[in-house]
């Protein structure tokens, strides 16, 4: 019976499928920038939301150490790399729209 589903998966993909014998037309720039702005829409405010989480996450570390120098460090550490994410974050956004503007 496993042989015989082998068989019939193997000739279903043999068999000729309409949209694959279809010529594609070459994508415009124009339609790569409208996918490119749909996707960056989304990761971009979700990647600057993320670094305020943590913003705030490493100021509440560091207010509930309570003098601890190594929870303190821990605090310190994680808000400098938030910050650097949040930098990080805002810089690409900039770049992309300078690009995007400068090519169309």
């Amino acid at each position: 019976m496993k042989i015989f589903k082998k068989l019939v998966f193997l000739f279903s993909l043999s068999l000729a499928n309409p949209v694959f014998a279809q010529e594609e037309e070459p994508k415009k720039i124009g339609e790569l920038f409208d996918v490119l702005d749909n996707v960056l829409q989304y990761i971009f405010p979700l990647a600057g939301l993320i670094c305020v989480v943590f913003v705030i996450i490493g100021g509440y570390m560091w207010m509930s150490a309570a003098g601890d120098p190594s929870r303190v460090k821990s605090a310190q550490s994680t808000l400098t790399w938030a910050i650097i994410g949040l930098i990080v974050v805002l810089l690409a956004v900039a770049i992309i729209e300078v690009i995007v503007k400068f090519i169309s």
